[in-house]
Formats: structure tokens, sequence, C-alpha cells
């Protein structure tokens, strides 16, 4: 009785189901700022990201599609930085705004 006692557990183990883990890689371009002073929004082919403080790096950086892009930073009506880039899939970009380009 006790070989059944013991072959039964093993046998059930046998009929589990295999188990497989799929993980998905993000690789969209990224885009980071620097040098955008306080009150600056970033605007993508002309919508609005929001401040361009936050995606200053580490964590805060931007994911767009691959592609031509049109990215401007600016502070009110004020245009700090204007790029017409192409961005190619686990590219990373970063706009850095000149010194004294805010007034």
């Amino acid at each position: 009785m006790k070989p059944a006692v013991l072959v039964l557990p093993l046998l059930l183990l046998a009929c589990a189901e295999p188990i497989s883990n799929t993980r998905t890689v993000d690789d969209r371009p990224r885009i980071l700022v620097q040098g955008a002073p306080e009150g600056a929004i970033l605007y993508i082919d002309g919508k609005s990201m929001g401040p361009a403080s936050s995606y200053a790096g580490n964590p805060g950086v931007l994911q767009v599609e691959p592609g031509t892009h049109i990215m401007e930073v600016k502070v009110g009506e004020t245009l700090l930085l204007s790029q017409k880039v192409f961005m190619g899939g686990g590219e990373q970009r970063t706009l850095v705004v000149p010194p004294g380009t805010a007034k």
C-alpha cells in the first residue's frame, strides 16, 4: 500500500500543464528633454505632451511611435526649440534647450 501512496502524487505532478512565460519588449523610440526652463511645455507633432521637465530622464521619458516627428519646446507662445527628426525603433533622442533661450 505504501508504494501506491508514493506513486500517486508523482503521477499527479506529471499531469500538470507546462508553464511558459512570455515577455514583450517595448522598443518604441524615447525622447528626453534637458535644459528646459520652468513652465516649458513639450509638443510632439503639434500636440502638448505636458511639462518638458517631466521628460528629463530617470525615469521620465516620452515614448513615441517610430517615424518622423516635429518636436517643439515652448514657454507660452515663445518657441525655444524646434526639431524635425526621424525616430527609429529602440532609439533614444535628447532634446537640449539652449541656455538663455527663455526670456
